[in-house]
């Protein structure tokens, strides 16, 4: 005859079990990527793009202004060269360098500016940059803990369904029907301990013809006339 202890015992691995497979699930929900990690990562790239924009900005002044002294250049040659000697034509000349060049200055200033907010965008980006590195390694590190402490939960578990198997090898066929059947029914948890005339699945008081019954049986079914669990005295 199968003892209600060997059910307890039964129930004690299955506990075991379930408590390993919901950490394991609970490391999967944890694997991959975060919302955090995406912010930090889309931040970054927001940061990256503003920065060129800039950089962009920087090079198109640089490059007009570039324009312009070569613009400047062939004019001097004109005005200082001896090439031109019409008084008019000299003062057109010099009209027109006066003019590129202040519109040369304008521009240098301009790129002084953008230069100005290059920086200050590089240095946002930087930040961006690091807080991204930081949440990244923090998040690797995460990663493989989650993995290494799911292998290790697969192999306590294995151990457990194995002792497991083995249980319930020497227990009797319909005691094992009713005791999957409560099981799935109450959250794992179908022998319960008496406990001061108590059941200890659902705290109720039983009665005390119920009680004798329990105390005297060791192989038989007896179950809580509240929560239907199968009683087990110790």
């Amino acid at each position: 005859m199968s003892r209600l202890s060997d059910l307890y015992e039964l129930q004690e691995t299955d506990l075991e079990i379930d408590s390993r497979r919901a950490a394991f699930d609970e490391a999967e929900s944890r694997l991959g990527q975060t919302e955090e990690l995406d912010a930090a990562a889309a931040v970054m790239e927001e940061r990256q793009a503003e920065s060129r924009e800039i950089h962009k900005k920087l090079r198109s002044a640089e490059q007009e202004v570039e324009d312009l002294e070569s613009k400047i250049k062939p004019l001097e040659k004109k005005l200082y060269g001896g090439s031109v000697h019409n008084p008019k034509e000299l003062a057109g000349i010099e009209e027109d360098v006066r003019s590129i060049k202040a519109r040369k200055r304008v521009l240098e200033d301009r790129a002084l500016e953008v230069m100005s907010e290059m920086e200050a965008a590089d240095e946002v980006f930087d930040a961006a940059q690091k807080e991204h590195a930081a949440l990244l390694a923090a998040w690797d590190a995460e990663q493989a803990k989650l993995r290494q402490e799911q292998e290790t939960l697969t192999a306590e578990i294995a151990q457990w369904e194995t002792k497991r198997s083995q249980q319930r090898k020497g227990i009797d066929a319909g005691m094992l029907v009713l005791y999957d059947a409560l099981r799935a029914t109450h959250q794992g948890r179908a022998v319960a301990k008496v406990e001061r005339g108590t059941c200890g699945g659902c705290r109720i008081s039983l009665p005390m013809s119920t009680l004798h019954k329990a105390r005297a049986a060791s192989d038989a079914i007896v179950q809580c006339s509240s929560c239907e669990r199968i009683l087990y005295v110790s």
